[in-house]
């Protein structure tokens, strides 16, 4: 008889392409992985995989096998969500999925009243920069920097995260402060890769007009953040992150390069878990509370 674990483990497989990346998503080893494939494989008396340079590449009875397995999946998911939604105690776990600008810090320290408020509810914040799957389980609620799309879910619009330009005093004593956009050619930038603008999906107001090769470059916005107080050079940085810190120096009069709608997300079926409810509720009211400081006003 097949086991649903096993047949979880071969899906996340199939989608990763690798038994590395699979126990990333997974949060497995990868000779458990190994292990499991192997007794998968000799249980079934076929082979699901070819072994490549390149990674693991599905057999043609492996690729007939994916899309049951992901209805399989998507059943169990909804069954656990059922089991959930029913919980009417205020006790247990919430998984709170946020982007790591938010997640990390902030979001940490404005959920300890919440903890006192509900000392038998574990808070658990997920940090990552790509969307967390609802649908799965992999989190209860989730905050976004874009307006979700997927059915099934309730996301209510909170605040709107603007991001100003800013130095740090180190920098500005070394370099001159810019009383003008057009001044920054002639200084160091800091920028984002690429696909941080296209995940978070932000309104740019203006393009950051620097060199080509930008003194300093990172996919995560907490490093980002780092190399500007730093004093790497001048960079788009959160009005929220700057706020606490008084290194950070705002340049142009506050004007403002880019702005993102905070959503707030969770499973409909997952609100009728009065922990789940009692978390989604409080964040909802403690981000409105502190609009101002996302704004930047």
């Amino acid at each position: 008889m097949i086991n649903w674990d096993d047949l979880k483990y071969f899906l996340a497989m199939a989608e990763a392409g690798s038994l590395s990346a699979a126990s990333r998503k997974l949060g497995v080893s990868q000779p458990t992985l190994s292990r499991r494939l192997i007794a998968l494989e000799e249980g079934m008396g076929v082979e699901l995989f070819l072994r490549t340079r390149n990674g693991l590449e599905v057999t043609a009875l492996a690729e007939s096998i994916i899309d049951r397995a992901r209805h399989m999946q998507d059943d169990i998911y909804a069954i656990e969500r059922m089991i959930t939604g029913q919980g009417d105690a205020l006790k247990g776990s919430v998984v709170v999925s946020a982007a790591e600008l938010v997640g990390s810090n902030w979001l940490v320290r404005k959920l300890r009243p919440f903890h006192d408020l509900y000392p038998s509810i574990t808070v658990d914040i997920s940090v990552a920069n790509s969307a967390a799957d609802l649908l799965r389980r992999e989190a209860d609620i989730a905050l976004r920097m874009f307006q979700p799309t997927q059915g099934d879910l309730i996301a209510k619009r909170t605040v709107t995260m603007n991001y100003g330009y800013y130095a740090s005093q180190d920098y500005i004593d070394r370099r001159g402060k810019p009383e003008r956009l057009a001044e920054l050619r002639d200084h160091d930038v800091v920028l984002p890769h690429d696909e941080i603008l296209a995940a978070s999906k932000a309104k740019i107001r203006h393009a950051l007009p620097g060199p080509r090769d930008a003194a300093f470059r990172s996919n995560s916005f907490a490093a980002l953040t780092t190399a500007v107080r730093e004093g790497y050079g001048i960079g788009a940085v959160s009005c929220l992150t700057a706020a606490d810190d008084p290194n950070l120096i705002r340049l142009f009069d506050g004007y403002v390069v880019a702005s993102m709608d905070l959503w707030l997300v969770a499973h409909s079926e997952l609100r009728r878990s009065a922990r789940i409810r009692a978390m989604y509720d409080f964040i909802g009211d403690m981000l409105m509370d502190n609009a101002r400081a996302f704004d930047g006003c």
